[in-house]
């Protein structure tokens, strides 16, 4: 019949969970405890942990010494003893029971730290890999025809004596006393160790049963004797083999199934790589090896699962690798992924490149070493989602992202192409992309034109070349009608562009020397300074002090009413004129002008200060139709480009993603069109003005020039004023 036995755990891990005013029960009962209780958090008893251990499989046993646990729990030790039962005990636990050694691992303390945050049902598959990664050691079990191994020699003590325990015992009770529920604490078993069944999952080991291990659990009347172990070699990266050289080269033969990038990407090289753990995760993405991103690995992604930079592959395959678990956040996620990219893709490769990888991916071969279940797993959950973002992809580049505008020979391939997919569940997808390229190439334009509201029709003036005839609101709300023509057809390309060109901006934002394929954005910027030049040749042709004074009234009231359009582009260009030296200079004009408080108070806007800061609150604000103010903006993605830069074969996506947020800002009143009547008239007298001015800016000096002969006349009048004065009159 079994003996009973005491556990012989040195207590000395557990005194700080001890009062020390407290009598110490006896521990000598020869009945097992149901467990091991204690009442002080497990961070007072976790100087006693030898290491952690990960159950590889599950054990369930009726003995309440035992320590029953499930396959990929991770358990701390505090005993080992030479039969193979550990005493163990879950973190943050406090119960303290027997464990099979044979059912779990022993870790490092960097592999435990790892596999605990690996999701609980993965954590055997990613023992088992790096297991793979670092290589198995050599066995030194011996091979078949080597002798049967030496069972191990019977213990000589099977129990601790009541004069061990009350000896040691008495040297620790000054220090601690044992609570009431920790009186007991489990036997030592004298059971056989268990051995769990053999596995049919490959790439782990699986250690073999023993024939009379039912009987041996289940005998109550057998002797406490231990049996010598059959010969297993067991490795990180090796199936168990016993003597039967079948089992052996069926063991050979299921490894050779694990893919062969296994083992060279191993957490370890991915993270060096990447600085990321974030990034680790997403390679791993909780997936088996053959639905994992082929290229994750040259992702960088920051600790928000952000990313920040990878090679071009790597950025196109994550547009259209979704075999991981969704959810509403990462749905959204890979959509402005996609938007970005779209919209900032050029500035990192040809369109025909992206063509060609996207077209590539669709065509992907499968994971070779599949089995046949495998196989239908990767076409299921990887391979026709990935063909269907890829089709889903050429519709958004289609309709959203300019694809005929921009590369109309892209559009001619992508049809030879999706015209090949006539069968299969995307036929349907493929037929509608022709249909979308057909339908977006015989479409009118889209027109920019504003929208006729006869109750906003005013009767003009003629102008006769006479501008202080004219209404001052009506010279604002045609300029804001040009300006936004101009606004709207600028395209996000021809901003990127800028920043392509590395073009030089001037102080105020404006671009200088702008690249030659930016033409609608060239134009819009002239316009800027054709009506500054404009509003300064005006104020200095006037050779009459009143005259000059008025159209500088004039001027003022026309930038108000701007600002109240939402026109901050016509606005800026008004005031850049109003506040330049060679207006400036001109005081005695200034003494007559009426306006100036309401001047002062937009100047504050023009501000370069905090990158145009007073703009950007107004354009921020605007509700309706508005023509934004893009200097800032320009001046923004040149910077970007400085601050964010690519790193030799790695793109930084931090620094497209920027530019995307700009760009979006900058134009995203592009479809808000003035609702107000044109004025043909009106239209054509300030088309004629600006039409005089060349982008050459020749009139500059001609300006300081002619600023100089104002000033002089100025003075003069001023004296001939001060003599009148002193005269008497």
């Amino acid at each position: 019949m079994r003996q009973a036995l005491h556990i012989s755990i040195d207590p000395s891990p557990y005194h700080n969970q001890f009062s020390s005013n407290s009598s110490s029960p006896s521990s000598s009962s020869a009945q097992p405890s149901p467990g091991t209780t204690a009442t002080s958090p497990a961070s007072t008893i976790s100087d006693g942990i030898l290491c952690s251990v990960l159950c590889i499989y599950d054990f369930q046993s009726p003995d309440p010494a035992h320590l029953s646990f499930a396959k990929n729990e991770i358990l701390d030790i505090i005993k080992k003893e030479d039969s193979g039962w550990w005493a163990a005990m879950r973190k943050g636990g406090d119960v303290v029971g027997w464990i099979p050694q044979a059912f779990v691992k022993s870790l490092t303390e960097e592999m435990a730290e790892r596999l605990w945050n690996v999701r609980e049902e993965l954590r055997v598959y990613e023992y088992s890999a790096e297991q793979l990664y670092i290589g198995a050691p050599t066995s030194k079990i011996p091979f078949d025809d080597d002798p049967e191994p030496t069972p191990p020699p019977p213990r000589n003590r099977l129990y601790v004596s009541r004069s061990d325990v009350e000896s040691r015992r008495d040297r620790r009770q000054e220090h601690w006393t044992a609570l009431p529920d920790r009186q007991y604490r489990p036997p030592s078993p004298v059971t056989p160790q268990p051995y769990p069944s053999v596995s049919k999952l490959i790439n782990k080991p699986t250690p073999p049963t023993p024939n009379e291990l039912d009987d041996r659990l289940d005998g109550q009347d057998r002797p406490a004797t231990r049996r010598p172990l059959p010969q297993v070699i067991v490795g990180p990266s090796t199936t168990t083999t016993t003597n039967n050289n079948n089992n052996n080269n069926n063991s050979n033969k299921e490894a050779s199934s694990i893919s062969p990038d296994l083992g060279k990407r191993s957490d370890e090289k991915i993270q060096k790589l990447t600085g990321s753990k974030e990034a680790l995760d997403f390679y791993k993405s909780n997936l088996v090896w053959y639905l994992k991103p082929r290229y994750g690995d040259q992702l960088q992604i920051d600790e928000e699962g952000r990313i920040l930079s990878g090679t071009r592959i790597a950025l196109v395959e994550r547009l259209v690798w979704t075999c991981g678990p969704k959810d509403p956040i990462k749905t959204a996620e890979d959509t402005q992924y996609r938007r970005i990219f779209l919209t900032t893709f050029r500035t990192l490769m040809s369109p025909d490149q992206l063509f060609e990888m996207l077209v590539e991916i669709y065509r992907m071969e499968y994971p070779k070493n599949l089995s046949a279940t495998e196989f239908e797993d990767w076409k299921e959950k990887c391979w026709v989602p990935t063909q269907r973002l890829v089709l889903t992809l050429f519709t958004m580049w289609l309709e959203d992202h300019r694809l005929l505008e921009e590369e109309p020979h892209i559009a001619r391939r992508l049809t030879d192409f999706v015209k090949l997919i006539t069968t299969g569940p995307f036929a349907a997808m493929a037929k509608g992309i022709v249909d979308t390229i057909a339908r977006l190439t015989f479409a009118n334009p889209p027109s920019t034109s504003p929208i006729t509201s006869p109750g906003r029709k005013r009767r003009a003036r003629q102008p006769k070349n006479d501008l202080l005839r004219l209404d001052s609101s009506d010279i604002a709300e045609q300029l804001s009608l040009l300006e936004y023509r101009l606004y709207a057809k600028i395209t996000p390309q021809e901003c990127l562009a800028l920043a392509k060109s590395q073009a030089n901006t001037s102080s105020n934002g404006i671009c200088k020397n702008p690249p030659t394929n930016t033409s609608n954005l060239t134009n819009f910027c002239a316009t800027h300074d054709k009506l500054a030049a404009w509003v300064t040749s005006t104020i200095l042709n006037n050779d009459q002090l009143s005259r000059r004074a008025d159209t500088v009234d004039f001027w003022i009231k026309v930038a108000e009413k701007c600002r109240n359009m939402n026109n901050f582009a016509s606005m800026s260009a008004i005031i850049n004129a109003l506040s330049s030296t060679v207006i400036l200079r001109l005081h005695l004009t200034w003494a007559h002008v009426g306006r100036k408080n309401t001047l002062d108070g937009l100047l504050k806007y023009n501000k370069p200060t905090g990158g145009f800061s007073g703009y950007r609150k107004l354009q921020l604000q605007a509700d309706g139709p508005c023509v934004p103010f893009v200097g800032m903006y320009m001046t923004e993605i040149v910077h970007i480009k400085d601050q964010y830069s690519d790193e030799g074969d790695r793109a930084s996506f931090i620094q497209r993603q920027r530019w995307y947020e700009v760009v979006k800002v900058m134009l995203r009143t592009q479809s808000k069109p003035y609702s107000i009547a044109e004025n043909d008239s009106t239209m054509q007298f300030i088309s004629n003005n600006m039409r005089q001015l060349t982008t050459s800016k020749d009139w500059q000096t001609k300006f300081w020039s002619k600023s100089q002969e104002v000033q002089q006349s100025e003075l003069a009048h001023a004296d001939i004023r001060r003599g009148l004065e002193a005269a008497g009159f």
